[in-house]
């Protein structure tokens, strides 16, 4: 965002060396020999360097510069909630997901804020990378909770790792698509619920295919255990021609919008 608005204002963009990410903090790069220290306010305290502290009082995304160690200024960020965002909380709602949290390393305001807009109660903020796998841990405790984490940065992959399932969206960082089991072919939050639904679809087509495949099989055993009625064809289709129909059963999902 910031490099883009750059280029909208024509500001040249110097040759950056030895860039060093610090997770949940920001980055330390080296431009024309002066050390450039760019990120969120607790980066300038980790390198204890002074900085206004009004600053921690703004509401907004802030991005604060220090150079030679010397706090230089900041910007403001204004994050908006993508517009399928609400659509998609109230898709997950509807299949009976009602424990949905926002977990996130940008300040609670923010995320509180945000929380209110998309009709989410639980919203945590100020999360480091520990402090999010730290919440995911405290909600594994409980055996009944199944725990579905979502992101697309470098900072969420280790809480995608650590969750039951781990999502990453297409357009993530590649060290969250690594660490996802599921990986989203493209950013829209819909597909969430979409996922969620397919998933719930295929286990209910697979359920069916195991009581019809066994059910089949018993009968004809019964029938055949009896004397009833005994034939080669019949056990052609409780094998060959069950194992059919549960193919053509499952192809229905394919159909599946």
């Amino acid at each position: 965002a910031i490099s883009e608005y750059a280029d909208k204002k024509e500001i040249p963009l110097l040759p950056s060396s030895a860039t060093t990410e610090i997770p949940g903090h920001g980055l330390e790069v080296y431009l024309d020999g002066h050390k450039v220290l760019v990120g969120n306010p607790r980066l300038l305290s980790r390198y204890q360097i002074a900085y206004p502290m009004e600053l921690n009082a703004i509401a907004d995304t802030i991005v604060v510069c220090a150079v030679d160690g010397v706090y230089a200024g900041y910007l403001l960020l204004s994050d908006t909630p993508k517009e399928d965002a609400i659509t998609a909380v109230k898709e997950l709602k509807t299949l009976n997901i009602d424990n949905i949290q926002i977990l996130s390393g940008d300040k609670q305001a923010i995320v509180s804020k945000l929380g209110t807009e998309l009709g989410i109660s639980q919203a945590y903020g100020d999360l480091l990378p520990e402090g999010k796998v730290a919440h995911i841990e405290a909600l594994k405790t409980n055996p009944s909770n199944r725990i579905a984490f979502v992101g697309d940065g470098i900072n969420d992959a280790p809480v995608l790792a650590g969750a039951d399932v781990g999502a990453a969206m297409g357009s993530g960082a590649d060290a969250a698509i690594e660490a996802a089991d599921v990986v989203f072919m493209n950013s829209n939050m819909d597909a969430i619920p979409q996922a969620i639904a397919l998933a719930n679809k295929t286990g209910a087509v697979a359920m069916q295919n195991v009581i019809f495949a066994i059910g089949i099989k018993v009968i004809v055993m019964i029938l055949g255990l009896t004397g009833i009625y005994t034939n080669m064809w019949l056990a052609v289709f409780a094998d060959t021609g069950v194992a059919f129909l549960c193919i053509l059963n499952s192809i229905r999902i394919l159909r599946q919008k």
